[in-house]
């Protein structure tokens, strides 16, 4: 189904042609593609983005938080993917207009921001887009 498309296309991409078509695969051809599966609505909002511990006052990475900087931190240029596999949901999806955006950027509540570079794409693999407001449908 969907996963096994986006496998297919990261081989290809990594195997690359002799004359891409569009600026993204230019820049990216016969680059190893990176990518990263999260299910956030499998996990809470905090396992996803993160939270402040109150007692300690420490910061806790989320999946997305922790792989989003990982992958920003990585020294090349490599198209780097994160999928986000499942439906919609008004809990974590609004945290990500930000990121959807001209200004690709995340901001925990650290207060931390961490920019989605250009080579690095979120990918949403859902199957509607019933509970989407407007505001995260346009974007």
């Amino acid at each position: 189904g969907r996963t096994e498309c986006y496998r297919v296309l990261a081989k290809a991409i990594t195997k690359g042609c002799s004359n891409p078509v569009n600026d993204y695969l230019k820049m990216v051809n016969k680059k190893k593609v990176v990518i990263r599966d999260i299910n956030p609505k499998s996990i809470s909002t905090q396992e996803l983005y993160g939270y402040v511990n109150m007692s300690t006052r420490e910061w806790k990475d989320g999946l997305l938080s922790f792989n989003m900087r990982e992958l920003a931190n990585m020294p090349d240029d490599n198209p780097k993917w994160i999928m986000l596999d499942g439906d919609l949901d008004a809990n974590w999806i609004e945290s990500m207009n930000s990121v959807m955006d001209d200004n690709r950027l995340l901001t925990l509540p650290s207060n931390e921001r961490i920019r989605l570079l250009p080579h690095m794409k979120l990918i949403f693999e859902i199957r509607d887009l019933k509970f989407a407001t407007p505001a995260t449908a346009t974007r």
